[in-house]
């Protein structure tokens, strides 16, 4: 028989070279396992500080809605904001008022003397009612003529817008007339 020159070094490194490559391949896979493990953790405890974070300001928001203080003063606001509105409307309403009165007629001592100046001799006024646009006259004279006088020089000044007489009474010698004078809008 022969000998064969027996190198066991070479089977020796060879046997070593694929130990430490199965070695290897598995290291590699518990390597890449470890670092997916350990991403897959940071992650998961980057989502829970998070969580809690949220957790944390909801709680705060809550408590501050939820506070009395708070509750109180949005009912203040909310009853302020119905107070604006209706101020707001009241606003509306008086503007329009103010155009109204502004076109309402004025006594001033043109229409007093005007209507001074239209009263027959030995005729007085009793009364002078007003109501903003009509006047209410109640004259007296010792002549029955002269109411329809005074009713007649109204209207013929043409200041008036209308003028209605309604007679006279007989007062013991005394004749008490009735007129009832109408402004012109913007006299």
């Amino acid at each position: 028989m022969k000998k064969d020159n027996i190198n066991l070094l070479d089977n020796y490194l060879l046997s070593e070279k694929k130990r430490k490559n199965q070695g290897s391949k598995s290291l590699n896979i518990v390597a890449v396992f470890l670092v997916t493990v350990l991403l897959l953790s940071a992650y998961s405890l980057s989502l829970f500080l998070q969580d809690k974070t949220l957790r944390e300001s909801n709680a705060e928001l809550t408590a501050y809605v939820n506070n009395p203080t708070t509750l109180a003063q949005i009912r203040d606001i909310t009853v302020k904001q119905r107070q604006l509105a209706d101020l707001k409307e009241i606003l509306v309403e008086l503007k329009s008022l103010n155009a109204a009165f502004g076109a309402m007629p004025e006594i001033n001592s043109e229409v007093v003397n005007k209507i001074n100046s239209c009263l027959p001799p030995d005729t007085k006024i009793l009364t002078i009612d007003f109501d903003g646009q009509w006047f209410t006259l109640k004259t007296q004279s010792v002549n029955y003529l002269r109411p329809s006088e005074f009713a007649r020089n109204l209207r013929n000044t043409g200041f008036f817008e209308e003028v209605n007489y309604y007679g006279y009474d007989d007062d013991a010698g005394k004749y008490i007339g009735n007129v009832l004078v109408a402004m012109k809008v913007g006299n």
